[in-house]
């Protein structure tokens, strides 16, 4: 019984993780490096549109979320970017607090596995208070 609870825990419920693409109960902490950028735009009142680069995002809020950030403007080579991913909606709340005129803010992540590999993009958007 001992044993099969274990292939369960270990081997079984990562698997699922990683095959619904949670990644969730699976070790996925830099497992592997890609390329990543984002994209932030707010909106205010007017509708007017306003590019916000990543780094006065990262600048805004410090520490390690900062440093994951920062720089995120043009590509960049680092463990972080299904970090970003999972955390998109959080990064657009974000952008909405950092620009305090915003009623909306659209956060656009681009990655890629290698230099040579499709974009892969992911997008959230959330309304400012």
């Amino acid at each position: 019984m001992h044993w099969v609870i274990g292939v369960v825990a270990i081997i079984a419920l990562p698997a699922v993780s990683l095959a619904t693409r949670t990644g969730g109960l699976a070790f996925t902490m830099f497992s592997g490096s890609g390329s990543y950028r984002l994209r932030v735009v707010t909106i205010d009142s007017a509708g007017r549109e306003r590019r916000v680069p990543p780094t006065a995002l990262a600048a805004h809020v410090r520490g390690s979320i900062g440093d994951v950030l920062a720089g995120s403007e043009g590509w960049r080579f680092a463990p972080f970017g299904s970090l970003i991913r999972r955390r998109l909606d959080q990064v657009a709340s974000l952008a909405c607090e950092t620009i305090p005129q915003s009623r909306q803010a659209h956060v656009t992540l681009e990655e890629r596995r290698t230099l040579d590999a499709p974009i892969r993009t992911t997008t959230a958007t959330s309304t400012c208070r």
